[in-house]
C-alpha cells in the first residue's frame, strides 16, 4: 500500500465517498447500490479499528444487498464531528453516518446531480438494516431504539429518520452487551479484566498522555492481541492484509487518540443515563435482531448470559436470535469468525427477501 492509508480505497469494487454532513464531519464511506430501491445494510466498525475489518464479508454480501460501510468520525479517516457541538455520543455519530448514507444513496438513485444535496421525502422510505461491531454495534443499538421505539422520545430524535426518508427494519450487533449492562458487569473480575480500557479511556485527560507515552503503536497492537481468541488461526486472520498495521497508522494522530477517548467518555456518562431512561420509559428495540458474541471472551467464558441480558432490551414479540461463537474465536468476530458470521448474516438477510 503506497497511498496514504487515510485516502486509500480499501474496497476497489465499491464506490468511495467523502460526504459533508450537518455534524461537521466529512464521512468517508464505501458503498454499493443494487439499484432496486431495496434495503441497505450498514457495516459499522469499532475500536481501535477501521472499515477494513469487513474485508472478509464484503465479497460474500456484495451480490446480495446494497452496502454502506462508513469510517467512524474521528477514527483517522472520516473527520471528527464539529468540536463546537461537544457531542461524542452514539446518537450524534449515528446521525452523522445516516446523514451521509441518505446523501449518497439519494445521489445514486437520482438522475440529476443537483438534487443530491438533500434527502428526498417524495418516495417511500429506504429500508436500512443496521449492522456493526464493538462501538459500531453500540451506534446501531442507539439508532434502532430511537427509530423503532416511540415512547417519550424528543421530537427532533423522532423526526430525524423521516427527514432523511429512512426506516430501520433490522439490527445486527457483534460482540456487545448494552452499554449500561457492560458497566454493570464490571463486578465480574474476568470481564472487567478484558474491558479494563473502558474506564481508562473515559478519563480523557489522563488516557491521552498515557497512551502517547506508552506508544500508540504498542497500544493498538496490544489491544488487538489481548482480545483475539485462542483458535490457532485467529491471530493470523486479524493480521492478514496488514490490517492491524493499517489501524496503527490511523491512530498515530493525536487527534484520533483524543477523539476515541471522548467516545468512551460519552459511553461512561450520557449514554448510560440515556439507557437508564430507555428502560424506565419502556423504550426497546422493536425490529428483528441478530446478536453474535464470542463465547470465549464475553459469554460463559466471560461469565455472562448474553441472551438473557439482551432479552430485557428488545420489545415483546420481537424476533431475537442470539448466537455464541465458539471454537476459540475472540472479540474480532468479523475477521476471526468471518465464515460463521457471514453464514448467519446471510440467513438473517433472507428474512427481508434478500
Amino acid at each position: 500500500m503506497t497511498e496514504p492509508v487515510e485516502t486509500y480505497n480499501f474496497y476497489p469494487a465499491l464506490q468511495r465517498n467523502v460526504t459533508p454532513t450537518a455534524s461537521g464531519s466529512e464521512v468517508v464511506s464505501y458503498t454499493s447500490d443494487l439499484g432496486d430501491g431495496g434495503p441497505i445494510l450498514t457495516l459499522i466498525h469499532g475500536y481501535p479499528q477501521s472499515a477494513f475489518i469487513w474485508r472478509y464479508l464484503v465479497p460474500l454480501l456484495l451480490p446480495k444487498v446494497s452496502l454502506f460501510i462508513p469510517e467512524l468520525p474521528g477514527y483517522g479517516i472520516s473527520t471528527p464531528i464539529s468540536a463546537s457541538t461537544g457531542d461524542h455520543t452514539k446518537r450524534a455519530v449515528g446521525h452523522a453516518l445516516l446523514d451521509a448514507l441518505a446523501q449518497v444513496f439519494s445521489t445514486n438513485n437520482s438522475s440529476s446531480s443537483s438534487s443530491s444535496s438533500s434527502p428526498s421525502s417524495s418516495s417511500s422510505p429506504r429500508q436500512v438494516i443496521l449492522a456493526g461491531h464493538d462501538r459500531g454495534a453500540r451506534i446501531c443499538h442507539r439508532l434502532a431504539v430511537d427509530a423503532t421505539s416511540s415512547p417519550s422520545l424528543p421530537d427532533e430524535t423522532k423526526s430525524f429518520f423521516s427527514h432523511h426518508n429512512l426506516t430501520i427494519t433490522g439490527l445486527i450487533m457483534l460482540d456487545i452487551l448494552p452499554t449500561k449492562s457492560q458497566w454493570d458487569f464490571f463486578s465480574c473480575p474476568s470481564l472487567s479484566q478484558n474491558y479494563f480500557h473502558w474506564p481508562l479511556l473515559a478519563n480523557v485527560e489522563l488516557a491521552v498522555p498515557m497512551i502517547t507515552a506508552f506508544g500508540v503503536d504498542e497500544w493498538v497492537r496490544g489491544g488487538h492481541l489481548r482480545l483475539v481468541g485462542s483458535a490457532s488461526d485467529s491471530k493470523e486472520r486479524i493480521m492478514r492484509d496488514d490490517a492491524v498495521e493499517v489501524h496503527v497508522k490511523l491512530f498515530e494522530s493525536g487527534e484520533t487518540v483524543r477523539w476515541t477517548c471522548e467516545d468512551y467518555k460519552a459511553g461512561a456518562q450520557k449514554e448510560v443515563d440515556e439507557q437508564v431512561e430507555d428502560l424506565r420509559k419502556g423504550r426497546r428495540v422493536e425490529v428483528d435482531t441478530l446478536v453474535m458474541y464470542s463465547w470465549e471472551k464475553l459469554g460463559r467464558g466471560g461469565g455472562v448470559d448474553v441472551e438473557g441480558v439482551w432479552r430485557g432490551w428488545v420489545g415483546d414479540g420481537v424476533e431475537l436470535e442470539v448466537v455464541g461463537v465458539e471454537d476459540g474465536r475472540g472479540h474480532f468476530l468479523p475477521e476471526e469468525a468471518y465464515d460463521v458470521v457471514g453464514e448467519r448474516v446471510v440467513r438473517f438477510l433472507e428474512r427481508f427477501g434478500l
